[in-house]
């Protein structure tokens, strides 16, 4: 893929999550693509990715991912992002509590003909568990 093209999906991945649309976001995914999260672990396929996506959208309906500008090398680009959203559906077990969550991550996504073959995020997925109080922190 040209650099343009690779430039053109992350502005859609990132309208997708500005929508907060699932299926917009997994369709930019190769059909037998691979998400990889502490959260989901190794998803793949295009219909189990937009089952990633949905779930966070159904427990935070208003999850805010903002990035700071890519770094597009060959057929990947990283980009460091903060999520934040309210927990208001079901999480790992827990009904919405109303908790605010906020984390900083990164990703990277490899490009493919068509569209994206990896997506990989990197982030404290034991810390979002705790403020969103699926897990209770005891103290030091």
């Amino acid at each position: 893929m040209t650099r343009a093209e690779i430039e053109k999906l992350l502005e859609e991945h990132r309208e997708g999550f500005a929508a907060r649309d699932p299926v917009r976001l997994a369709s930019l995914h190769l059909a037998d693509g691979t998400f990889e999260s502490p959260a989901a672990g190794v998803v793949r396929g295009r219909a189990a990715i937009e089952q990633v996506y949905r779930y966070w959208f159904e427990a935070f309906p208003d999850l805010v991912l903002d990035w700071t500008s890519e770094v597009v090398e060959g057929d990947r680009a990283m980009f460091l992002w903060t999520l934040s959203g309210t927990h208001s559906g079901p999480f790992f077990g827990l009904e919405g509590s109303g908790s605010k969550v906020r984390t900083a991550g990164a990703a990277e996504i490899r490009f493919a003909d068509g569209g994206m073959a990896l997506v990989r995020h990197v982030f404290d997925f034991t810390g979002v568990l705790v403020a969103a109080g699926v897990l209770k922190a005891r103290p030091a």
